[in-house]
Protein backbone atom coordinates (compact mmCIF):
# COMPACT_ATOMS: atom_id res chain seq x y z
CA UNK A 1 0.00 0.00 0.00
CA UNK A 2 1.38 3.31 -1.29
CA UNK A 3 0.90 6.46 0.84
CA UNK A 4 2.38 9.57 2.19
CA UNK A 5 1.92 12.63 4.15
CA UNK A 6 2.38 15.12 2.07
CA UNK A 7 2.41 14.12 -1.39
CA UNK A 8 -1.83 14.29 -1.84
CA UNK A 9 -1.70 18.46 -0.43
CA UNK A 10 1.13 19.32 -2.29
CA UNK A 11 -0.43 17.94 -5.82
CA UNK A 12 -3.63 19.65 -5.29
CA UNK A 13 -2.27 22.79 -4.48
CA UNK A 14 -0.03 22.87 -7.59
CA UNK A 15 -3.38 21.69 -9.50
CA UNK A 16 -5.16 24.74 -8.20
CA UNK A 17 -2.03 27.34 -8.59
CA UNK A 18 -1.31 25.64 -12.24
CA UNK A 19 -5.29 25.30 -13.34
CA UNK A 20 -7.24 29.04 -12.27
CA UNK A 21 -6.29 32.50 -13.60
CA UNK A 22 -6.98 33.44 -10.29
CA UNK A 23 -5.84 31.00 -7.83
CA UNK A 24 -6.22 33.28 -4.84
CA UNK A 25 -9.82 33.24 -5.57
CA UNK A 26 -9.72 29.70 -5.19
CA UNK A 27 -8.30 29.29 -1.86
CA UNK A 28 -9.59 32.56 -0.48
CA UNK A 29 -13.26 33.08 -1.68
CA UNK A 30 -14.77 29.55 -2.26
CA UNK A 31 -12.79 27.14 0.30
CA UNK A 32 -12.76 30.19 2.87
CA UNK A 33 -16.30 30.88 2.57
CA UNK A 34 -17.17 32.52 5.86
CA UNK A 35 -20.97 31.26 7.20
CA UNK A 36 -23.12 28.24 6.23
CA UNK A 37 -24.35 28.02 2.61
CA UNK A 38 -27.89 26.44 2.35
CA UNK A 39 -26.56 24.19 -0.72
CA UNK A 40 -23.89 22.35 -1.79
CA UNK A 41 -20.89 23.55 -1.19
CA UNK A 42 -16.97 21.91 0.01
CA UNK A 43 -15.44 24.74 2.46
CA UNK A 44 -11.65 22.59 2.59
CA UNK A 45 -9.63 22.32 0.61
CA UNK A 46 -8.55 18.57 -0.49
CA UNK A 47 -12.42 17.35 0.59
CA UNK A 48 -12.75 15.63 -2.92
CA UNK A 49 -15.53 13.24 -4.94
CA UNK A 50 -18.45 14.42 -2.32
CA UNK A 51 -21.44 12.44 -2.83
CA UNK A 52 -24.87 11.78 -1.13
CA UNK A 53 -27.75 9.20 -2.96
CA UNK A 54 -30.07 6.37 -2.43
CA UNK A 55 -27.96 3.73 -0.91
CA UNK A 56 -29.59 1.17 -3.55
CA UNK A 57 -29.23 3.64 -6.64
CA UNK A 58 -25.69 5.78 -6.72
CA UNK A 59 -27.80 7.45 -9.72
CA UNK A 60 -30.74 8.67 -8.14
CA UNK A 61 -31.75 11.87 -6.42
CA UNK A 62 -30.90 12.35 -3.13
CA UNK A 63 -34.28 11.87 -2.25
CA UNK A 64 -36.57 9.34 0.52
CA UNK A 65 -39.78 9.10 1.69
CA UNK A 66 -40.11 9.66 5.05
CA UNK A 67 -39.89 6.57 7.42
CA UNK A 68 -38.65 4.65 4.32
CA UNK A 69 -35.31 4.54 2.74
CA UNK A 70 -31.44 5.25 3.61
CA UNK A 71 -29.46 7.72 1.95
CA UNK A 72 -25.60 7.14 1.84
CA UNK A 73 -22.71 10.37 2.11
CA UNK A 74 -19.22 9.65 1.54
CA UNK A 75 -16.26 12.09 0.12
CA UNK A 76 -12.57 12.05 0.53
CA UNK A 77 -9.50 14.15 2.47
CA UNK A 78 -6.39 13.84 0.07
CA UNK A 79 -4.92 16.34 3.18
CA UNK A 80 -4.92 13.89 6.77
CA UNK A 81 -4.85 10.88 7.37
CA UNK A 82 -7.86 10.88 9.72
CA UNK A 83 -10.19 14.39 10.77
CA UNK A 84 -12.57 14.28 14.10
CA UNK A 85 -15.39 14.65 11.88
CA UNK A 86 -19.22 15.31 13.42
CA UNK A 87 -22.30 16.34 11.68
CA UNK A 88 -25.84 17.89 12.01
CA UNK A 89 -28.51 18.01 9.66
CA UNK A 90 -30.44 21.27 9.61
CA UNK A 91 -34.15 21.78 8.46
CA UNK A 92 -35.06 24.24 5.69
CA UNK A 93 -38.02 25.68 3.69
CA UNK A 94 -38.91 25.25 0.19
CA UNK A 95 -36.86 27.91 -0.50
CA UNK A 96 -33.66 26.54 1.08
CA UNK A 97 -33.42 29.09 4.20
CA UNK A 98 -34.03 27.58 7.32
CA UNK A 99 -37.44 26.41 8.85
CA UNK A 100 -38.36 27.56 12.17
CA UNK A 101 -38.59 24.15 13.65
CA UNK A 102 -36.69 23.34 16.62
CA UNK A 103 -34.02 20.75 15.94
CA UNK A 104 -36.18 18.26 18.06
CA UNK A 105 -38.94 18.78 16.26
CA UNK A 106 -37.27 17.20 13.09
CA UNK A 107 -34.63 15.08 14.72
CA UNK A 108 -34.85 12.37 17.13
CA UNK A 109 -32.30 10.85 19.71
CA UNK A 110 -28.98 12.41 19.20
CA UNK A 111 -28.58 16.06 17.56
CA UNK A 112 -25.51 15.83 15.94
CA UNK A 113 -22.90 12.84 16.19
CA UNK A 114 -19.55 11.67 14.70
CA UNK A 115 -18.84 10.31 11.69
CA UNK A 116 -17.17 6.68 12.80
CA UNK A 117 -16.77 4.88 8.96
CA UNK A 118 -13.85 5.60 7.27
CA UNK A 119 -10.74 3.99 5.66
CA UNK A 120 -7.64 4.64 4.55
CA UNK A 121 -7.28 4.22 0.48
CA UNK A 122 -5.35 0.80 -0.82
CA UNK A 123 -3.20 0.39 -3.32
CA UNK A 124 -3.61 3.57 -4.82
CA UNK A 125 -0.39 6.22 -6.06
CA UNK A 126 -2.39 9.20 -4.16
CA UNK A 127 -3.23 8.94 -0.33
CA UNK A 128 -6.62 9.79 1.04
CA UNK A 129 -8.83 8.81 3.45
CA UNK A 130 -12.45 7.60 2.75
CA UNK A 131 -15.21 8.42 5.04
CA UNK A 132 -18.90 7.43 4.52
CA UNK A 133 -22.56 7.68 6.87
CA UNK A 134 -25.96 6.54 6.13
CA UNK A 135 -28.82 8.92 6.80
CA UNK A 136 -31.12 8.46 8.63
CA UNK A 137 -29.70 5.70 11.14
CA UNK A 138 -29.48 4.51 14.46
CA UNK A 139 -28.31 7.74 16.05
CA UNK A 140 -30.44 10.13 14.20
CA UNK A 141 -33.86 9.31 12.72
CA UNK A 142 -35.69 12.17 11.03
CA UNK A 143 -39.62 13.50 11.98
CA UNK A 144 -40.62 15.77 9.06
CA UNK A 145 -40.79 15.67 5.39
CA UNK A 146 -39.08 18.35 3.91
CA UNK A 147 -35.62 19.89 2.47
CA UNK A 148 -32.79 19.02 4.53
CA UNK A 149 -29.15 20.42 4.63
CA UNK A 150 -26.48 17.95 6.01
CA UNK A 151 -23.67 19.90 7.65
CA UNK A 152 -20.08 18.32 8.42
CA UNK A 153 -17.75 19.85 10.56
CA UNK A 154 -14.27 19.29 11.98
CA UNK A 155 -12.70 19.38 15.77
CA UNK A 156 -16.18 19.49 17.76
CA UNK A 157 -16.56 22.90 16.02
CA UNK A 158 -19.58 23.66 14.08
CA UNK A 159 -18.07 26.67 12.51
CA UNK A 160 -15.31 24.81 11.14
CA UNK A 161 -16.89 23.90 7.94
CA UNK A 162 -16.23 20.83 6.01
CA UNK A 163 -19.01 20.68 3.88
CA UNK A 164 -22.88 21.00 3.71
CA UNK A 165 -24.82 19.05 1.03
CA UNK A 166 -28.76 19.23 0.34
CA UNK A 167 -31.20 16.08 0.17
CA UNK A 168 -35.35 15.77 0.68
CA UNK A 169 -37.81 13.58 2.60
CA UNK A 170 -41.16 13.53 1.07
CA UNK A 171 -44.51 12.04 1.83
CA UNK A 172 -46.27 9.96 -0.51
CA UNK A 173 -49.89 12.07 -0.34
CA UNK A 174 -50.25 13.34 -4.07
CA UNK A 175 -49.33 11.98 -7.03
CA UNK A 176 -46.87 14.02 -9.34
CA UNK A 177 -46.94 12.97 -13.15
CA UNK A 178 -47.39 14.62 -16.91
CA UNK A 179 -44.94 14.88 -20.09
CA UNK A 180 -42.42 16.33 -21.93
CA UNK A 181 -43.62 18.00 -25.19
CA UNK A 182 -41.98 19.44 -28.29
CA UNK A 183 -42.38 23.21 -27.46
CA UNK A 184 -45.37 25.11 -29.00
CA UNK A 185 -43.25 28.45 -28.80
CA UNK A 186 -42.18 28.84 -31.87
CA UNK A 187 -38.94 30.36 -30.70
CA UNK A 188 -37.81 27.26 -28.53
CA UNK A 189 -39.93 24.54 -31.42
CA UNK A 190 -36.18 23.46 -32.10
CA UNK A 191 -34.05 23.78 -28.63
CA UNK A 192 -36.49 23.54 -25.78
CA UNK A 193 -38.40 21.04 -23.76
CA UNK A 194 -41.85 21.46 -22.39
CA UNK A 195 -42.40 20.51 -19.16
CA UNK A 196 -46.46 19.89 -18.50
CA UNK A 197 -47.79 18.18 -15.28
CA UNK A 198 -50.88 17.26 -13.10
CA UNK A 199 -50.90 17.20 -9.36
CA UNK A 200 -53.51 14.87 -8.09
CA UNK A 201 -54.68 14.64 -4.65
CA UNK A 202 -58.01 12.68 -4.19
CA UNK A 203 -57.78 12.06 -0.60
CA UNK A 204 -55.29 15.27 0.31
CA UNK A 205 -57.56 19.03 0.85
CA UNK A 206 -55.65 21.82 -0.67
CA UNK A 207 -57.79 25.04 0.67
CA UNK A 208 -55.76 27.43 -1.44
CA UNK A 209 -53.24 26.02 -3.78
CA UNK A 210 -52.13 29.16 -5.39
CA UNK A 211 -50.54 30.26 -1.93
CA UNK A 212 -50.43 27.11 0.03
CA UNK A 213 -48.24 24.87 -2.61
CA UNK A 214 -44.78 25.56 -3.47
CA UNK A 215 -43.75 23.34 -6.99
CA UNK A 216 -40.34 22.97 -8.05
CA UNK A 217 -39.65 21.36 -11.25
CA UNK A 218 -35.74 20.17 -11.78
CA UNK A 219 -33.83 19.10 -15.07
CA UNK A 220 -31.61 16.56 -14.35
CA UNK A 221 -31.74 16.65 -10.64
CA UNK A 222 -30.21 20.46 -11.33
CA UNK A 223 -31.31 23.41 -8.48
CA UNK A 224 -29.45 26.05 -10.80
CA UNK A 225 -32.16 26.40 -13.45
CA UNK A 226 -35.38 24.92 -11.62
CA UNK A 227 -38.43 26.60 -11.60
CA UNK A 228 -40.00 27.35 -8.57
CA UNK A 229 -42.87 30.06 -9.20
CA UNK A 230 -45.36 27.75 -11.30
CA UNK A 231 -49.12 28.19 -10.51
CA UNK A 232 -52.22 25.69 -11.12
CA UNK A 233 -53.53 26.88 -14.15
CA UNK A 234 -57.19 24.84 -13.81
CA UNK A 235 -58.56 23.15 -10.65
CA UNK A 236 -60.38 20.32 -11.47
CA UNK A 237 -61.27 16.79 -9.85
CA UNK A 238 -59.33 17.03 -7.04
CA UNK A 239 -56.52 17.79 -9.84
CA UNK A 240 -54.02 20.66 -10.35
CA UNK A 241 -52.99 21.23 -13.92
CA UNK A 242 -49.89 22.87 -15.23
CA UNK A 243 -50.21 23.00 -19.15
CA UNK A 244 -47.94 26.20 -19.39
CA UNK A 245 -46.01 26.96 -22.77
CA UNK A 246 -42.96 29.39 -22.23
CA UNK A 247 -43.50 29.33 -18.21
CA UNK A 248 -42.34 25.61 -18.10
CA UNK A 249 -39.81 25.27 -20.88
CA UNK A 250 -36.44 24.16 -20.58
CA UNK A 251 -33.46 23.95 -23.09
CA UNK A 252 -33.10 20.81 -23.91
CA UNK A 253 -29.20 20.96 -24.26
CA UNK A 254 -27.42 18.08 -25.77
CA UNK A 255 -26.32 14.51 -24.90
CA UNK A 256 -23.44 14.55 -22.51
CA UNK A 257 -20.05 13.98 -22.99
CA UNK A 258 -18.31 11.29 -21.56
CA UNK A 259 -15.13 9.49 -20.40
CA UNK A 260 -14.24 6.32 -18.59
CA UNK A 261 -10.87 5.89 -16.60
CA UNK A 262 -12.34 2.88 -14.44
CA UNK A 263 -9.13 1.37 -16.08
CA UNK A 264 -5.44 2.70 -16.20
CA UNK A 265 -4.13 -0.26 -18.16
CA UNK A 266 -6.04 0.16 -21.65
CA UNK A 267 -7.27 3.29 -23.95
CA UNK A 268 -11.27 3.28 -23.31
CA UNK A 269 -13.27 5.76 -25.89
CA UNK A 270 -12.45 9.23 -25.79
CA UNK A 271 -8.99 8.54 -24.06
CA UNK A 272 -5.93 9.71 -25.51
CA UNK A 273 -3.06 8.61 -23.96
CA UNK A 274 -2.54 7.60 -20.08
CA UNK A 275 0.74 8.62 -18.66
CA UNK A 276 2.65 7.53 -15.48
CA UNK A 277 4.87 8.90 -13.18
CA UNK A 278 4.37 9.76 -9.36
CA UNK A 279 0.42 9.24 -10.42
CA UNK A 280 -1.41 8.99 -13.61
CA UNK A 281 -2.70 11.72 -15.86
CA UNK A 282 -5.18 10.59 -18.72
CA UNK A 283 -5.45 12.82 -22.14
CA UNK A 284 -8.62 12.91 -23.25
CA UNK A 285 -9.25 12.98 -27.25
CA UNK A 286 -9.96 16.79 -27.96
CA UNK A 287 -13.30 17.99 -27.93
CA UNK A 288 -14.81 20.32 -30.53
CA UNK A 289 -17.98 22.72 -29.88
CA UNK A 290 -21.44 21.14 -31.13
CA UNK A 291 -23.00 24.61 -31.34
CA UNK A 292 -24.15 23.98 -34.95
CA UNK A 293 -24.07 20.24 -35.05
CA UNK A 294 -26.73 18.18 -35.66
CA UNK A 295 -28.39 16.52 -33.26
CA UNK A 296 -27.03 12.83 -32.19
CA UNK A 297 -28.35 10.38 -29.97
CA UNK A 298 -26.78 8.14 -27.52
CA UNK A 299 -26.90 6.94 -24.26
CA UNK A 300 -25.50 9.00 -21.04
CA UNK A 301 -26.72 8.77 -17.44
CA UNK A 302 -27.56 12.70 -17.81
CA UNK A 303 -24.52 14.30 -15.82
CA UNK A 304 -24.32 12.19 -13.18
CA UNK A 305 -20.80 10.13 -12.64
CA UNK A 306 -20.10 6.93 -10.76
CA UNK A 307 -17.13 5.94 -8.79
CA UNK A 308 -15.63 2.04 -10.07
CA UNK A 309 -11.98 1.02 -10.15
CA UNK A 310 -12.18 -2.49 -12.38
CA UNK A 311 -9.96 -4.23 -10.51
CA UNK A 312 -11.01 -3.44 -7.32
CA UNK A 313 -12.84 -5.00 -4.76
CA UNK A 314 -14.03 -1.55 -2.74
CA UNK A 315 -14.01 1.03 -5.37
CA UNK A 316 -14.53 3.49 -2.26
CA UNK A 317 -10.65 3.34 -1.08
CA UNK A 318 -8.77 1.27 -3.76
CA UNK A 319 -10.47 3.69 -6.61
CA UNK A 320 -6.99 6.07 -7.79
CA UNK A 321 -7.11 9.76 -8.07
CA UNK A 322 -5.87 10.98 -12.14
CA UNK A 323 -5.22 14.14 -13.19
CA UNK A 324 -7.69 14.29 -16.46
CA UNK A 325 -6.65 16.66 -19.38
CA UNK A 326 -9.30 18.63 -21.26
CA UNK A 327 -8.81 20.18 -24.19
CA UNK A 328 -11.51 22.08 -26.35
CA UNK A 329 -10.85 23.26 -29.91
CA UNK A 330 -11.37 26.81 -30.42
CA UNK A 331 -10.17 28.69 -33.03
CA UNK A 332 -10.29 31.80 -31.04
CA UNK A 333 -11.61 32.89 -27.51
CA UNK A 334 -14.75 33.22 -26.83
CA UNK A 335 -16.06 37.14 -26.39
CA UNK A 336 -18.98 36.44 -24.21
CA UNK A 337 -17.75 34.45 -20.97
CA UNK A 338 -15.10 32.08 -19.53
CA UNK A 339 -15.49 28.32 -20.09
CA UNK A 340 -16.00 25.69 -17.18
CA UNK A 341 -16.52 21.67 -16.74
CA UNK A 342 -19.71 21.33 -15.89
CA UNK A 343 -21.96 17.98 -14.44
CA UNK A 344 -22.93 16.54 -11.23
CA UNK A 345 -18.90 16.39 -10.42
CA UNK A 346 -18.76 19.81 -9.93
CA UNK A 347 -22.18 20.54 -7.97
CA UNK A 348 -23.50 21.82 -11.07
CA UNK A 349 -21.00 25.01 -10.47
CA UNK A 350 -19.34 27.04 -11.95
CA UNK A 351 -16.31 26.25 -10.11
CA UNK A 352 -12.92 28.06 -10.04
CA UNK A 353 -10.89 24.91 -10.37
CA UNK A 354 -12.87 23.21 -13.55
CA UNK A 355 -12.70 26.64 -15.32
CA UNK A 356 -10.17 25.96 -18.92
CA UNK A 357 -7.95 28.81 -20.18
CA UNK A 358 -7.53 29.63 -23.52
CA UNK A 359 -3.94 28.69 -24.92
CA UNK A 360 -3.16 30.63 -28.03
CA UNK A 361 -0.59 28.46 -29.12
CA UNK A 362 -2.92 25.38 -28.97
CA UNK A 363 -5.97 27.23 -30.30
CA UNK A 364 -8.01 25.57 -27.53
CA UNK A 365 -9.44 25.74 -24.09
CA UNK A 366 -7.15 23.95 -21.82
CA UNK A 367 -7.17 22.45 -18.14
CA UNK A 368 -6.14 19.45 -16.20
CA UNK A 369 -8.52 18.49 -13.17
CA UNK A 370 -8.55 15.98 -10.30
CA UNK A 371 -10.56 13.49 -10.40
CA UNK A 372 -10.83 9.64 -8.62
CA UNK A 373 -11.48 6.69 -11.12
CA UNK A 374 -15.23 5.97 -12.74
CA UNK A 375 -17.05 6.95 -15.28
CA UNK A 376 -17.88 10.71 -16.09
CA UNK A 377 -20.65 12.50 -17.83
CA UNK A 378 -19.89 16.32 -18.30
CA UNK A 379 -20.26 19.38 -20.73
CA UNK A 380 -18.53 22.68 -21.04
CA UNK A 381 -20.57 25.74 -19.75
CA UNK A 382 -20.15 29.27 -20.26
CA UNK A 383 -20.46 31.59 -17.87
CA UNK A 384 -23.48 34.30 -18.72
CA UNK A 385 -22.59 37.48 -16.95
CA UNK A 386 -25.68 38.70 -17.85
CA UNK A 387 -28.07 36.28 -15.83
CA UNK A 388 -24.85 35.03 -13.68
CA UNK A 389 -25.86 31.21 -14.86
CA UNK A 390 -24.60 28.22 -16.65
CA UNK A 391 -25.16 28.57 -20.36
CA UNK A 392 -24.34 25.25 -22.40
CA UNK A 393 -25.86 26.16 -25.46
CA UNK A 394 -22.91 27.83 -26.76
CA UNK A 395 -20.62 25.17 -27.06
CA UNK A 396 -22.84 22.47 -26.74
CA UNK A 397 -26.00 23.59 -28.88
CA UNK A 398 -29.25 22.76 -27.59
CA UNK A 399 -32.39 20.00 -29.44
CA UNK A 400 -35.49 19.28 -28.33
CA UNK A 401 -34.91 15.83 -28.87
CA UNK A 402 -32.58 15.44 -26.09
CA UNK A 403 -33.08 12.14 -23.72
CA UNK A 404 -33.10 14.72 -19.83
CA UNK A 405 -35.45 13.66 -16.77
CA UNK A 406 -37.60 15.74 -15.10
CA UNK A 407 -38.04 15.71 -11.39
CA UNK A 408 -41.61 17.70 -9.75
CA UNK A 409 -41.14 18.34 -5.83
CA UNK A 410 -44.37 19.23 -4.50
CA UNK A 411 -44.80 21.22 -0.80
CA UNK A 412 -47.17 22.65 0.86
CA UNK A 413 -47.73 24.88 4.20
CA UNK A 414 -50.40 23.73 5.86
CA UNK A 415 -52.70 26.70 7.90
CA UNK A 416 -50.94 26.89 11.40
CA UNK A 417 -47.93 24.78 10.10
CA UNK A 418 -44.21 26.65 10.79
CA UNK A 419 -42.76 24.36 7.81
CA UNK A 420 -43.45 23.31 4.22
CA UNK A 421 -44.37 19.72 3.90
CA UNK A 422 -42.44 17.88 0.92
CA UNK A 423 -45.87 16.07 0.25
CA UNK A 424 -45.46 14.36 -3.65
CA UNK A 425 -42.61 13.47 -5.66
CA UNK A 426 -42.41 12.34 -9.39
CA UNK A 427 -40.10 12.21 -12.14
CA UNK A 428 -40.36 12.28 -16.10
CA UNK A 429 -38.49 11.43 -18.74
CA UNK A 430 -38.70 12.97 -22.27
CA UNK A 431 -37.70 9.61 -23.67
CA UNK A 432 -41.01 9.11 -24.13
CA UNK A 433 -40.69 11.96 -26.62
CA UNK A 434 -40.02 9.46 -29.45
Amino acid sequence: MLRSLFFAPILLLALLFSTSANSQYVLDEYYKQKGILYEDHVYKAGIQTVRLHPVEDELAMPIIRLNGGTLRLSFDDLYDDFMNLSYTIIHCNADWTPSGLLTQEYIANLQDDYIQNYEYSLNTLFAYTHYNLNIPNGNMRLLKSGNYLIKVYANNDPSDLVLTKRFMVYEDIVTAGGEIKRPTIVEYISTGQEVRFTISHPNYEIPNPFTDLKVHVLQNQRWDNSLTNLKPQFLQNNQLVYNYNRESTFPGGNEFRFFDIKNMRTLTLNMRRVDIDSVYTVYLKDDASREIERYSTYPDINGQFVIRRLDATNSASEADYVYVDFQLRYPTPLAVGDVYLFGKHTDWKLLPEYRLKYDPARKAYHSKVLLKQGYYNFMYAVYDGATKTADISTVEGSHWETENTYQILVYNREIGQRYDRLIGFGELSSADLY
